[in-house]
């Protein structure tokens, strides 16, 4: 089947991933999984779950992002996201059907971006017609899923949903590198999970995430060979 053919057979993670690459991704399976109520606003730029109940793999590495305890930003979520292979796997699946290039292009963002393969001339042929004429939506209907894989989140027509989801992280500065959040408690969270998986880790490295006479967490101690 040519990739044109394949066209007719794209979900709407497919469809996200071919307009928006991985952050796009996120971005639909979020507001499907809100709409839908299983992840909720817990406050603005803060989402937690509500039932792990999942329709497509993106949906399951999303909700295992946002965890079952505590409340997660959009920039976090992207970020415990960016080497999971269930949504690396869709660009592959689109870069085997002709539909992704394997060239990489810098997606923009207003809190930065991701690197990630732009679409071929069939693939931007195929977002044109989609673009046109959306595809119904088997894996999240009544939700704005697919006008968000299409067109981005900034097209959402309730502005104020989108700003619960998204505002108030999209312009934030990373605390350090590794994480993207804004929360300084989600922050610490962050770097006490990445230095549990480096075993060599500078001892300074999570403790600089804590301003004096903020909140205390415990001191790694200092590793040596």
């Amino acid at each position: 089947m040519t990739a044109s053919g394949n066209a007719g057979i794209l979900d709407v993670y497919d469809i996200a991933c071919l307009a928006g690459g991985p952050d796009r991704m996120v971005d639909t399976a979020l507001v499907a999984l809100i709409q839908s109520g299983r992840v909720r606003i817990h406050r603005p730029g803060q989402l937690a779950t509500v039932t792990l109940s999942r329709r497509h793999p993106v949906e399951a590495a999303v909700l295992d992002a946002v965890g079952p305890t505590g409340h997660r930003s959009v920039d976090t979520i992207r970020w415990r996201l960016a080497t999971d292979d269930r949504l690396l796997d869709v660009a592959r699946r689109l870069q085997r059907e002709g539909l992704l290039g394997h060239a990489h292009r810098l997606v923009p963002h207003l809190s930065g971006g991701r690197s990630s393969p732009a679409p071929t001339g069939e693939g931007r042929r195929v977002l044109h017609r989609l673009e046109a004429q959306p595809p119904a939506d088997d894996i999240a209907p009544d939700t704005d899923a697919m006008l968000v894989a299409l067109c981005g989140a900034d097209r959402l027509p309730d502005h104020e949903f989108h700003a619960a989801i998204f505002a108030t992280t999209r312009t934030v500065t990373p605390f350090r590198r590794g994480s993207r959040s804004s929360n300084r408690i989600e922050a610490a969270a962050e770097a006490a999970e990445a230095a549990s998986r480096t075993p060599n880790v500078i001892h300074g490295t999570f403790n600089e995430w804590v301003a004096p006479g903020g909140p205390t967490a415990p001191r790694n101690p200092s590793r040596r060979r």
